[in-house]
Formats: structure tokens, C-alpha cells, sequence
């Protein structure tokens, strides 16, 4: 996790045998620009991915100053946050991180550079483009995997893990031993990112070195606003590049996207409608909009949708992607509607609260989404147990995981947040299958979406308006009482690693 911050010179410092230390409060973020990033401790009351101690007296913090002396090698500074109840310790970026952000020959490129080099960026993509093809996409990566990865399948009395396991699992064989069928489990991975072109590096680089970009069927990268940079990055690694833009441009009926047979190529679904799609601001679109957008241009059955700042483990192999990738088609095959597959190295960093203590802070009693919101955190927790909530969906070899062999856990939307972060779905269900949304309680607000039938992609377009929409649009309109089945993966696969700031 890394900020920028703007400081003003005056900001309280003391000298210790590594250099100057200095406390900052938030006020003082003006002036100095510079790139902070967090290191863990020991000391840590909050997170685990970064130093943060509770300030006893909300100025000084002398309890935060002593532990960054402790930590002088590393240490820099002392941040408080706007009230002055908590702290954390930054240091200054290393050699490698200097590299990931400046250290790479688009990063200072203009439109005259790209158009000057974009024959031999789209020369090397079509190499990479003839290797991904090798491989054939996803069904032919996976291979006889599938037979053991469907051995893993459990069966839930409540049904939280949806409809049989062994008929979902004899659809997957089936799909992958027969090449007429490999479009019933391919996959298309859309990439977003606004103007981040270092972290959208990063992550790319993870992709390829992994061998996710090898695994999956079409690479699509959907750009907003994008620097030269941005499109330099996603020519040279064979992506599909489309702007907003792009979509207004193309399409002669003002935005608006007829929902035809086209989209859903080896099916009957003749579902008739439109999606009207929006910018935020020229050449915008708001995650809601790109969901939407995803869901109308990939040519595959599902969809791993991945923001620039969630890039692969870096212990991530090839065979483990594959593994999770079935797990998950299995789940949605079995009727669940989204699958989250952020790593479990994230718990204890950011909003990804960690087990001890009920530091994920849960409300079982609550009657909204919006106050059960975080109860879903508790589901990474190995020993958490909660009938009728949570059930295990997908149990491997227990001397082999680190997660008591518990490969995947299933609940519903009652227990949670919306989110887009690292998940994988069924591009046909998102446009196809409608939600009756109603919002609970007396007293609070009708919402327009009240009484009507949306799809995930209708209600993501409906929401173009506002960056947070989706998510927040979800928690308002209390998406809780569709009880929509969702699945998490244990292990997972994506970091949240941010360069660019």
C-alpha cells in the first residue's frame, strides 16, 4: 500500500543514528510530493501489512515516533490520520520500486512516439499472440486436471454451494474432452485501468510470468482515458485494447446496445432489451459502465475481471491457476453467480481484516447489507464455522493447504459487500438473469430500482454516474435480500498492489 503526499516543511521532526524522522497530520499534506509506502512490524496494532499504533494524546504521537526510531533503517515517517487517533509508519520507495514506476521505456512516451512505434509494439503482440494461441485457450490448458480438480466438489444441505456437484462436474469433463465444447468453458480476461500505466505494468508482467495470459482464451484490455503509456504496454503483450470512446464511436444508436442472439453464441437465450451505455467524463467509464461494457464485447462464457492494481502472487504457478480457474467455472456452473479470488496474503492489509480478535468486525444481527457488510470477511477465517451462512464447497488435501484444506467457501449476499475486485462470472447470467431489488426497513428511501428485474449488467450501466456506484448503488438498494450465491477461493490468486499511487 503506498500514498502521495503533499508536505509542508514545517511538519515536527527528530534526528535518530538512521536520519531524520518526521510527524506528519494531515493538514500538512500540501506542499512536498512524495512517494511513502508502508512496511509491517511487530508493533502493529491494526494491520498486518503496515505499522499503525493507536496515538495516546492525537499530536505528538510519541508512542508512533518511538517505534519508527526502533525501525530507524527503514522509517521516515509518522502519519497521522485526520482525527489523530492512529498512525502509521512509512519509509521511502527502494531501488526496486523506483524501477517499477520510472524505470521503463514507455513511461515518458507522447502520441507522436506511440504512433512512431506502434508497428513494432502490435509486431511483438502478435508474437505473443501466436504463443498464447498455442495453448489453445483455457479448455485445452486445463486438460485431465479436471478429473481431480471435480474429486474436490462437496454438496451442501442449505444449498449454499448450488446445484450438484457431480452433474457440474461432469458437464466440466465433458466440456474439456470434447473440442466442439470448449466455448462452455472459455475464458475472457478484462483488464481496467484509468490512467495507471506503472501498476497496469506490473500487473501485466505478473499475467505473463504466471502464465494466466497463457491459460485463458482472449485478453482484452479496457482503457480509460489511457496515456500513451498505457496503450504501449497492452500492444506489446497482445491485448485487445477498447477505449470508452471506442464504444461511442462504433456504435450508430447513441450508446444504446441491443440485446440480441449475438451475444450468446451456442445457446437459445432470445432475450430481447437494450443496455445503454454512459461516460462519466469524455473517454470515461465508471466501473459500473466497464462491467457492462466487459459483459457486451468479450466473445467468452466467463469473464475474470481484474482492476490494474490486482496483479498475480508472485509464488502463483501456472497448474494453481488452472486449478482455481475450474474450481470457479464449477461454482458458476453450479448456479453461483460471482467467485472472489483475491489472495489470502492480503488478510490483515487494508479492508481485508484479519481473523484475530473479530478485528473483521461482523454483525450477524444487523438487518441491512450495509451494517452485515463485513460479516463476510469471518469466511477466511479457517475454524469459523456459522450453519446455514457459510458452507465449504470444495476441500482438497488438508497437509497441503494452508487453509485446512478448505479450497472453497460458498454464502450468499446477506453476509456481504458488492465487489469487483479479482472475480470471475458468467458473462451469459450477467446479462441475462434479472434481480428483483427492494430496499428493507421503514424508513429508509425508496430506490428507483425498486420492484424492478435488472441484471448485473443493467444495473453496473445504470450506474454510470458515480465511481462508487455499483458498490455503493448495492448496499443502498440492499442487495443482501436477493441472496445472490457467491463464492470465495481460500488461497486465491490476485494481489492489490498499486505503483502508480
Amino acid at each position: 500500500m503506498r500514498i502521495i503526499l503533499y508536505i509542508l516543511l514545517f511538519a515536527t521532526s527528530v534526528t535518530c543514528w538512521g536520519g531524520q524522522i518526521k510527524l506528519l497530520q494531515a493538514k500538512e499534506a500540501e506542499r512536498l510530493r512524495l512517494r511513502l509506502y508502508d512496511f509491517p512490524c511487530a508493533e502493529s496494532e491494526k494491520h498486518l501489512c503496515a505499522c499503525q499504533l493507536r496515538c495516546e494524546d492525537r499530536r505528538r504521537c510519541k508512542k508512533a515516533m518511538d517505534v519508527c526510531a526502533a525501525h530507524s533503517k527503514e522509517c521516515r515517517y509518522v502519519v497521522m490520520n485526520p482525527s489523530g487517533e492512529w498512525a502509521t509508519l512509512k519509509r521511502l520507495a527502494n531501488e526496486i520500486e523506483d524501477a517499477e514506476l520510472n524505470g521503463y521505456e514507455e513511461k515518458n512516451w507522447d502520441e507522436k512516439r506511440l504512433r512512431k512505434e506502434q508497428a513494432k509494439l502490435e509486431k511483438e503482440g502478435n508474437k505473443w499472440r501466436a504463443k498464447y494461441a498455442r495453448l489453445n485457450g483455457f479448455a485445452r490448458a486445463l486438460g485431465n486436471r479436471s478429473t481431480a480438480i471435480v474429486k474436490t466438489l462437496k454438496d451442501d444441505k442449505n444449498g449454499l454451494c448450488g446445484t450438484s456437484g457431480s452433474e457440474a462436474g461432469a458437464s466440466l469433463i465433458a466440456n474439456t474432452n470434447n473440442p466442439s465444447q470448449y466455448h462452455e468453458i472459455s475464458i475472457s480476461l478484462v483488464a481496467l485501468s484509468y490512467r495507471s500505466p506503472a501498476t497496469l505494468r506490473r500487473s501485466v508482467r505478473s499475467w505473463l510470468e504466471s502464465g494466466l495470459l497463457h491459460a485463458v482464451d482472449e485478453r482484452l484490455a479496457l482503457l480509460n482515458d489511457p496515456s500513451p503509456a498505457d496503450i504501449a504496454i497492452c500492444l506489446r503483450h497482445g491485448f485487445d485494447i477498447r477505449t470508452p470512446s471506442s464504444f461511442l464511436e462504433t456504435n450508430s444508436n447513441g450508446g444504446i446496445y441491443q440485446l440480441n442472439a449475438s451475444l450468446y453464441p451456442y445457446t437459445n437465450i432470445e432475450q430481447k432489451g437494450n443496455i445503454l451505455l454512459r461516460t462519466i467524463k469524455r473517454n470515461v467509464f465508471t466501473i459500473g459502465s466497464a462491467f457492462a461494457a466487459a459483459c457486451l464485447i468479450a466473445k467468452s462464457r466467463y469473464i475474470l475481471f481484474l482492476e490494474k492494481d490486482f496483479a498475480t502472487d508472485a509464488a502463483v504457478k501456472q497448474n494453481h491457476i488452472l486449478d482455481e480457474l475450474s474450481t470457479s467455472i464449477l461454482a458458476l456452473k453450479r448456479g453461483i453467480s460471482i467467485v472472489r479470488l483475491r489472495s489470502i496474503k492480503d488478510q490483515g492489509c487494508g479492508t481485508f481484516r484479519r481473523c484475530e480478535n473479530n478485528a473483521n468486525m461482523p454483525d450477524w444481527q444487523a438487518t441491512t447489507t450495509f451494517d452485515r457488510r463485513r460479516n463476510w470477511w469471518s469466511f477466511y477465517c479457517q475454524k469459523f464455522k456459522k450453519p446455514q451462512a457459510v458452507a465449504d464447497c470444495a476441500v482438497g488435501n488438508v497437509a497441503l493447504e494452508k487453509t485446512n484444506g478448505i479450497l472453497y467457501r460458498c454464502f450468499t449476499s446477506w453476509d456481504s459487500n458488492w465487489s469487483l475486485n479479482a472475480v470471475i462470472f458468467d458473462r451469459i447470467q450477467a446479462l441475462t438473469h434479472k434481480w428483483s431489488f427492494s430496499r428493507g426497513g421503514t424508513r429508509r428511501k425508496p430506490s428507483r430500482f425498486d420492484g424492478l428485474g435488472l441484471t448485473l449488467a443493467e444495473y453496473g450501466a445504470a450506474t454510470w454516474n458515480k465511481q462508487d456506484g455499483f458498490e455503493v448503488g448495492m448496499l443502498k438498494d440492499d442487495w443482501g435480500r436477493l441472496r445472490m450465491p457467491i463464492c470465495l477461493s481460500m488461497r486465491g490468486l490476485f494481489r492489490h498492489v498499486e505503483v502508480d499511487g
